[in-house]
């Protein structure tokens, strides 16, 4: 009996000591978890520029961090948001204009909660891709004054994902698109682009080859 009760204390204190952290928005009870990484030689300790980072629709924050940021040489804290909604084996940010109006609103309110919960220099920059993308124009026109710089890769945003809300322009977006992606196409960053100028947002797109 005293065997299978220590046997049961072990799996609870690994499943408490490797379950993944979550940040929790007070405004509208949502929940994030989150990866955090360092680049350069920034630690924990320092006071460090914040990247929340936004992965692409059916990707993971880990492998987002793999794939795409582990090069940054620059000494900064990377957060790596996990998308919300659960899409094939990984995770998604959300679609529908309801989605983004709830989840938005989160995304600004985790990035300034996070930015008290570590030292931080100056305002968080946002990088979005894709699904993350998407997210990251809405943040650029409804919550910008929440970040410095953001940057949006190969995402797109309409009229009607805005909702009503009155726009709130700040941070200068740099938007990058593949001239040819079978997933995005270019269109919809070039229309976002221009949603984005119509809104007062400081924006330009780069495009470059490939998808």
């Amino acid at each position: 009996m005293k065997k299978a009760f220590l046997i049961l204390a072990v799996i609870a204190t690994a499943v408490w000591w490797f379950r993944e952290p979550t940040i929790k928005v007070p405004s509208n009870d949502v929940s994030f978890g989150y990866v955090v990484k360092y680049s350069g030689s920034g630690t924990r300790s320092d006071t460090l520029p914040m990247l929340v980072a936004l992965h692409g629709n059916g990707d993971s924050a880990e492998n987002f961090y793999d794939t795409a940021l582990d090069q940054i040489s620059v000494p900064a804290r990377i957060v790596l948001l996990k998308g919300p909604l659960s899409y094939g084996r990984g995770s998604a940010w959300p679609w529908s204009d309801a989605d983004f109006a709830q989840y938005g609103k989160a995304v600004s309110e985790a990035a300034e909660l996070m930015a008290d919960k570590y030292p931080t220099r100056g305002k968080p920059m946002l990088l979005g891709f894709s699904g993350g993308g998407m997210m990251a124009y809405y943040q650029a026109v409804n919550h910008g004054d929440t970040w410095s710089y953001i940057i949006a890769v190969s995402g797109q945003l309409t009229e009607d994902r805005l909702g009503g809300e009155s726009p709130r322009p700040g941070a200068e977006v740099r938007a990058f698109h593949g001239k040819s992606d079978n997933v995005i196409a270019i269109g919809g960053g070039k229309s976002a682009v221009r949603l984005l100028q119509s809104k007062g947002v400081n924006v330009t797109l780069t495009e470059f080859a490939g998808g």
